[in-house]
C-alpha cells in the first residue's frame, strides 16, 4: 500500500518559521521603542511635578502670610511618611529592607539631619534671592558633592572631573557677580550654601549606606521622611513657633488650600516619577531632566513672578549647564575606566590560579584544549570597551 500523501507542504513549515522570526525580530524593535516612549513620558511628568513643586512652596512663602519656610519644607515629609505608612499597614506594599532601632538611630538620622537643613535653608532663600537666580545657584551643587565625596573617600580624584569642576564655578561666578552687594543678597547665597552643603552630606550618607542596604522608594519614605520630619519640628519650634501661633499664618492655610496640599503631596510624585525615569531611562537622564527642570524654572519666573535676568547671569548660567556636561561625561568615563580595571584584575587573578593549577598537575591533552578555550576567552574579556591587553604568557 503506497504511503499517504503529505497532509501540509514542507514549504509551509519553512513559511511558519520565517514567520515566528520575523514576529521575533518586530518584538526585538517594538520592545526600545517603548521604553524609550516610557522614558520619555516619565521625564515629562518629573519635570511637571518637580517644576510645580518649586513654584508652589514659592508662592507660598513670597505671596501669603505664610512666612514660614521651614514649616512649608515639612509638609512633604509628613506627607511621604504617612503615605507609607499607610501602603505598609494596609498591606499593599512591604518593606524591603528593615532596620533595628539602633541602625536608624546610628545611619538614618544622620541623613535625616542632612535632609532637614537642606530642605530648610533652599526654602529660606526665597526670602532673599529672586528664584531664577536660585536656580542658576544649583548648577553649584556637583563641585561641594564632590568635594565631600572625596573627603570621605567614597570617591575618588579625577583631572577630567576637577577640569570640568572649575567651569562650573567659573560659570556660577560670572552668574552671581555683582549680585553680592546687597546685604539680603549675601544671606541668600550663605542660605544656598548651606543647603548644598547639607544636600552633600547627605548625598553622602546615602551612597555609604545604600552600599550594604538596598531601599525601594516606600522603603526610603517609612525610614528616613521621620527622622527628617523630627529635626524639621526641632528648627520649626526654635524659629517659628511663634509666627505659626498667629492668627494670620493659620488663616493662610485656608485661603490657600490648594497650594499647601500641593506643597504636600507633590514632593510624594516627584519621588516616584524620579523612580521611574531611573528605571526606564537611566539616572543620566534623570540628571539632564533636573537641568531642564532649572531652564523651566527660570522662564517661569521671568514669566510669573517679573525676575530679572542679565545678559551676565544668563552667560554664566550656559558656561556652568557645559560645566556640568562635561562633569558628567568625566564620571561616565570614570566609571567605565573602574569597570576595566575590575574586570583586568579578575582576569589577571583567573589566570594566575589557572596557570598554579596546570603546573601541579601537569600538562595533558585536556588540559591543553582548556588552555586553548581559557586564552580565547582572555582574548573576550580583555577588548572591553575598545581597550586591549596583552596576552598573558
Amino acid at each position: 500500500m503506497a504511503p499517504l500523501p503529505r497532509l501540509a507542504p514542507r514549504l509551509a513549515h519553512e513559511k511558519t518559521r520565517s514567520n515566528v522570526k520575523e514576529i521575533g525580530q518586530t518584538n526585538a524593535t517594538t520592545a526600545p521603542t517603548t521604553s524609550f516612549v516610557k522614558g520619555l513620558l516619565y521625564s515629562l511628568l518629573y519635570l511637571l511635578f518637580s517644576t510645580a513643586i518649586i513654584l508652589s512652596n514659592k508662592h507660598i512663602i513670597t505671596e501669603t502670610n505664610f512666612s514660614c519656610p521651614i514649616a512649608v519644607s515639612s509638609l512633604g515629609s509628613f506627607f511621604g511618611w504617612a503615605v507609607s505608612v499607610l501602603a505598609i499597614s494596609c498591606n499593599v506594599t512591604k518593606l524591603k529592607t528593615h532596620l533595628t532601632l539602633q541602625q536608624w538611630c546610628v545611619y538614618v538620622l544622620p541623613i535625616g539631619v542632612c535632609t532637614a537643613l537642606s530642605l530648610a535653608f533652599a526654602n529660606m532663600a526665597y526670602f532673599y534671592l529672586a528664584l531664577s537666580f536660585i536656580q542658576m545657584v544649583k548648577a553649584f551643587a556637583p563641585v561641594v558633592t564632590f568635594v565631600v565625596l572625596v573627603s570621605f573617600k567614597l570617591d575618588r580624584f579625577d583631572v577630567n572631573v576637577v577640569l570640568a569642576i572649575t567651569v562650573i564655578v567659573a560659570g556660577c561666578f560670572t552668574a552671581s557677580y555683582g549680585q553680592t552687594e546687597a546685604k539680603s543678597a549675601q544671606l541668600g547665597l550663605a542660605c544656598m550654601l548651606i543647603c548644598e552643603v547639607a544636600e552633600a552630606f547627605r548625598s553622602a550618607g546615602m551612597q555609604y549606606l545604600l552600599a550594604t542596604k538596598s531601599f525601594s522608594l516606600f522603603d526610603g519614605m517609612y525610614y528616613f521622611s521621620p527622622a527628617t520630619l523630627l529635626f524639621l519640628c526641632v528648627l520649626v519650634y526654635l524659629f517659628e513657633w511663634e509666627q505659626l501661633k498667629d492668627p494670620e499664618h493659620l488663616a493662610a492655610i485656608s485661603e490657600n488650600p490648594f497650594a499647601f496640599l500641593a506643597a504636600s503631596c507633590l514632593g510624594f510624585f516627584v519621588n516616584l516619577a524620579s523612580l521611574a525615569v531611573i528605571q526606564n531611562a537611566g539616572s543620566l537622564t534623570l540628571k539632564i531632566v533636573s537641568q531642564l527642570k532649572n531652564v523651566v524654572v527660570i522662564v517661569a519666573a521671568v514669566v510669573l513672578y517679573d525676575d530679572v535676568v542679565s545678559t551676565l547671569e544668563l552667560a554664566g548660567y550656559v558656561v556652568a549647564i557645559c560645566g556640568f556636561a562635561m562633569y558628567q561625561d568625566a564620571k561616565k568615563n570614570a566609571y567605565e575606566f573602574d569597570a576595566i580595571e575590575k574586570v583586568e584584575s579578575m582576569t589577571l587573578s583567573e589566570t594566575s590560579g589557572f596557570l598554579k593549577g596546570r603546573n601541579h598537575g601537569g600538562l595533558t591533552e585536556n588540559n591543553g584544549r582548556e588552555e586553548a578555550l581559557y586564552a580565547a576567552h582572555l582574548g573576550k574579556g580583555s577588548n572591553i570597551l575598545g581597550r586591549t591587553k596583552p596576552a598573558v604568557a
